[in-house]
């Protein structure tokens, strides 16, 4: 791992927010009883869950709530299940941690060149990292139509990935 990839990776704001998100998890998933086993599958369950805590709901009362555990434990939850299908944990180090999506922590492969300062460069034309940010993934799934995505969606995007690494 380069040094590069290992402040992004190794962070310890990122570290903390990944204990505090699994340690909310444990909550969150007392209460929505499944099989939360990481597979991709539990992802159409995880997605249902969080529909169903936000029924009736606006986008707006979701995006309130983005910063609370009702939000960020299950996005913890799919950015684990996107770990196991080949992702990694990481955030920018020299962001605000709150300021925007991509500032907070989200999930991509090893070794996609975007932590690089020079990053366009070192893209080719048919490179293709995926990345996502688990938090605005779940706030946002409130403005797709369910009938053309899917939150497995994510999964599948590294799974496709992984398979062609």
């Amino acid at each position: 791992m380069s040094e590069l990839d290992r402040q992004w990776r190794d962070h310890p704001r990122l570290g903390a927010w990944l204990a505090e998100q699994e340690a909310a998890f444990g909550e969150w998933a007392a209460s929505h009883p499944g099989d939360w086993d990481f597979s991709a599958a539990s992802v159409d369950a995880l997605e249902r869950a969080v529909r169903a805590d936000f029924a009736g709901a606006a986008w707006e009362d979701v995006r309130a709530a983005q910063h609370s555990p009702r939000v960020t434990a299950p996005a913890w939850y799919l950015g684990e299940v996107c770990v196991r299908a080949g992702a990694v944990w990481k955030v920018n180090p020299a962001a605000d941690f709150e300021a925007g999506a991509w500032e907070g922590p989200f999930v991509g492969v090893p070794g996609d060149p975007m932590e690089d300062p020079d990053h366009e460069d070192l893209y080719e034309d048919d490179d293709y990292y995926p990345a996502s940010v688990p938090v605005p993934e779940l706030r946002d799934m409130f403005l797709k139509d369910p009938g053309a995505w899917r939150l497995r969606d994510v999964v599948g995007e590294f799974e496709e990935w992984g398979r062609g690494a």
